[in-house]
């Protein structure tokens, strides 16, 4: 569940808006003029009474709803903003995307191709962007059936194959591994784990809604440790499970300072500081 809704969908909410913003340099706009007007979109329908908007549909992180503007601004070290969100917050905004994105650009469309000739008119992207968000729903509401039989299990890998094909035709960005390679930024794991979606029932069953923050933030410390590995040379050498070792050693020293005193701490002592 974690790979689809915090992974492909969030790429695919990062891909409408780089859409939009290559239709707003197409109609000379500045920048997140789409963008801002998409998130007006999203207040006006899922804001709490509290923030003065009727509700229709509340989310359990309400920071969700600058979603699109934080993907796009960056803060003041220059990086771009990481809504907190909860899998069924995704879940809800990819179900309401196709009406937030229709007609979205209609009116800035219309004025810039007002007296042009047909060649020169700008195409209106959202349509097709809409198609392949509703054809991630409807393969996404057959992956989360309670159970499949096993037609159903073909159809979810054929309908995974055809909407990888649809993701890498209506968005054709590229992301840069290196200083002279590129790759399609739908060349993921987490992307191509869609293709094994029926396997994993298979062997898993269905995937439920569940809350990941407890484990989260335990991975936020192992991931702070993986940034200090090999990219690091005062740390060059050092590996995650190393410093995983490292930290439990440590508690345990502590857990036998505290049981026995000082005189008589004795492997753990040794073992942190052999690590």
């Amino acid at each position: 569940m974690h790979a689809y809704d915090h992974g492909v969908a969030m790429q695919i909410l990062t891909a409408s808006v780089r859409t939009l913003h290559n239709l707003e340099d197409k109609l000379g706009l500045p920048r997140n003029t789409l963008v801002k007007k998409l998130t007006a979109r999203v207040h006006n329908l899922c804001s709490k009474l509290s923030v003065k908007h009727t509700t229709m549909m509340s989310f359990a992180n309400q920071s969700i709803m600058d979603l699109f503007e934080k993907l796009t601004t960056p803060d003041k070290k220059g990086l771009k903003q990481c809504p907190i969100v909860d899998a069924t917050d995704v879940q809800k905004l990819m179900q309401n995307l196709p009406y937030l994105l229709d007609g979205l650009a209609q009116d800035e469309l219309a004025t810039f191709n007002a007296g042009k000739a047909p060649a020169q008119r700008v195409i209106n992207p959202m349509p097709e962007v809409i198609m392949v968000v509703n054809e991630w729903l409807h393969w996404h509401h057959l992956f989360r059936q309670p159970v499949h039989d096993e037609a159903q299990l073909v159809q979810l890998t054929n309908m995974g194959r055809a909407l990888l094909t649809s993701l890498e035709r209506v968005f054709p960005f590229r992301v840069r591994v290196n200083a002279t390679t590129t790759r399609s930024m739908w060349c993921t794991e987490k992307v191509h784990s869609i293709l094994h979606a029926a396997r994993l029932i298979r062997q898993c069953g269905r995937s439920k809604n569940v809350s990941c923050q407890v484990t989260e933030a335990r991975h936020k410390g192992v991931k702070a440790k993986g940034t200090k590995t090999n990219r690091d040379p005062a740390t060059h050498g050092m590996s995650v499970m190393k410093a995983e070792i490292r930290d439990s050693a440590a508690r345990m020293m502590a857990l036998e300072v505290d049981l026995k005193g000082d005189s008589e701490c004795s492997d753990a002592c040794i073992c942190v500081h052999m690590l």
